[in-house]
């Protein structure tokens, strides 16, 4: 269980009820972990990090957005004769962002500089998760991302991968509008890299008016009903 109570609150509607603080940590069965969101726009945990099933290991693995493996993809494909091409295409003006070639992203001093501090606050949680929840680095995959800041705090820059939809085995993940490589964009390819050997289906959906310019993404617009647990879990003694 997570409890979403930033450290650093800048104004009384973004700190937690304390009747639900003090309610929340009252179910001793599950302590509540505290992570730190005030870095972002919106500030909801969905934004970066998410769950999703796997045979092995613990049984899940964490994903995180991650602007250091966006760079790293973006830089392999520069390398690879590909900085001509563009994110974004067609999408950017919804959110006054303009579409971008790879030269263009790489050479930004200003965004690097943004995605270098948002790096330092997913690495925080970074860290705090894998304490609290004894995780290693194998049980944690990074989604490339990157973001923007408004101000202090940051948005994603474009739709926002990690905040998807988890459906058992199959996954809605929102469409970034990569640069395509190949014919295919190269941050779908990547993911489906990365998720797909563990037998997870990945299916892009286009959110980008729907959702992203309005702050959010396909998690933010959808629920699920979920089958609840066969054992009355409230009765175990922690």
């Amino acid at each position: 269980r997570f409890l979403l109570l930033p450290l650093l609150p800048r104004a009384s509607g973004r700190r937690m009820s304390k009747a639900v603080r003090d309610f929340l940590y009252a179910q001793k069965v599950q302590a509540p972990v505290e992570i730190y969101s005030e870095w972002l726009n919106v500030g909801h945990v969905d934004e970066f990090l998410t769950f999703v099933p796997a045979y092995d290991r613990k049984g899940f693995r964490l994903l995180l957005a991650s602007p250091n493996a966006c760079y790293k993809l973006f830089k392999e494909k520069q390398g690879q004769g590909h900085g001509e091409a563009t994110q974004l295409v067609g999408k950017g003006a919804g959110k006054g962002i303009p579409a971008a070639r790879i030269d263009e992203i790489l050479a930004d001093e200003l965004l690097k500089n943004d995605n270098k501090h948002v790096q330092r606050c997913i690495d925080w949680n970074r860290d705090l998760l894998k304490q609290e929840l004894g995780l290693n680095e194998q049980d944690i995959i990074d989604i490339p991302q990157l973001f923007i800041m408004k101000g202090s705090r940051a948005d994603a820059l474009f739709p926002d991968m990690v905040n998807m939809l988890v459906l058992g085995r199959h996954l809605g993940i929102p469409k970034p509008f990569g640069p395509l490589v190949g014919g295919q964009c190269c941050l779908e390819e990547r993911v489906r890299a990365l998720l797909e050997p563990l037998g997870l289906t990945c299916t892009f959906i286009d959110d980008y008016f729907s959702y992203h310019v309005l702050s959010g993404d396909v998690h933010c617009g959808t629920n699920v009903r979920r089958k609840p647990f066969t054992f009355k879990w409230w009765h175990m003694v922690p």
